[in-house]
C-alpha cells in the first residue's frame, strides 16, 4: 500500500513539475524580461533606420567580384561561310556590320557593295586589323574600284552624293558642310575624277 502511496505522490509531483514549466515558459514569450523589445518595438526600430548609402560605403577587396563575361560577335563569311569569333574588348569593329549593311542598301545610283572579307580569319588569316571595304562597280567586264578603311560618313556622303544634294550632313555634329569640302575623299571612293 505505501508503494502505491509513494508512486502516486511521484506521479502528481512530475505532473505539477511539468505543467508549472510549462506555465512558466508560457508566461516568459508572453512577458519579456526587462529590457528586452517586443516584436513591433524591433520592427519599429528598423523603420527609423536611414536608407544605406552605397557612396559612403568602404570599398574592400574587388578581386572577388564576378568577371564581367566579354562581349562576343560571330562574323559568317560571305565567300566561304566559315564563322569567325570576334571579342569587343579587341577593338574589332565587327559590331557595326549591321548599321553599314544597311546604309550601302540605300545607295541606289551607284553599284556599290559592302566588302567585309577581311573580318574572316579563314580567307585572311593574315590580317590582324580588318578593315570594310567599298567595292564600286562602273559596268560588267570593269574591275570593281576597291576603297578599304571606310566609315559610315563615307557611306553617308556616297549615298548623298548618288542622290544630288549639295549638302553633306555630318554624322556626329550632324553639320551641314558643302559637298565641294568633300571632293578628295569621293573621288578616292568612287575611283575617278568628279566634278562638283
Amino acid at each position: 500500500m505505501w508503494c502505491n502511496v509513494i508512486f502516486i505522490v511521484i506521479v502528481f509531483t512530475i505532473a505539477f513539475i511539468g505543467f508549472t514549466g510549462y506555465s512558466l515558459a508560457k508566461d516568459n514569450a508572453n512577458n519579456l524580461a526587462p529590457g528586452q523589445h517586443s516584436r513591433v518595438e524591433l520592427a519599429d526600430k528598423l523603420g527609423q533606420l536611414p536608407p544605406k548609402n552605397f557612396l559612403e560605403e568602404p570599398m574592400g577587396a574587388m578581386c572577388y567580384d564576378t568577371a564581367v563575361p566579354l562581349n562576343r560577335t560571330q562574323f559568317i563569311c560571305p565567300i566561304c561561310g566559315e564563322m569567325t569569333v570576334y571579342h569587343s574588348s579587341f577593338g574589332d569593329n565587327i559590331e557595326e556590320l549591321p548599321t553599314y549593311l544597311l546604309l550601302v542598301r540605300k545607295i541606289t545610283k551607284i553599284d556599290v557593295k559592302l566588302d567585309d572579307t577581311q573580318f574572316c580569319k579563314k580567307c585572311n588569316p593574315g590580317i590582324s586589323s580588318p578593315q570594310y571595304c567599298l567595292l564600286v562597280k562602273y559596268g560588267k567586264n570593269e574591275e570593281a574600284h576597291k576603297t578599304c578603311g571606310i566609315t559610315d560618313e563615307d557611306i553617308n556622303l556616297l549615298y548623298e552624293f548618288s542622290e544630288g544634294s549639295k549638302d553633306h550632313i555630318t554624322s556626329y555634329t550632324r553639320d551641314k558642310r558643302p559637298m565641294t569640302e568633300y571632293k578628295k575623299r569621293l573621288e578616292e571612293l568612287l575611283g575617278t575624277k568628279i566634278k562638283i
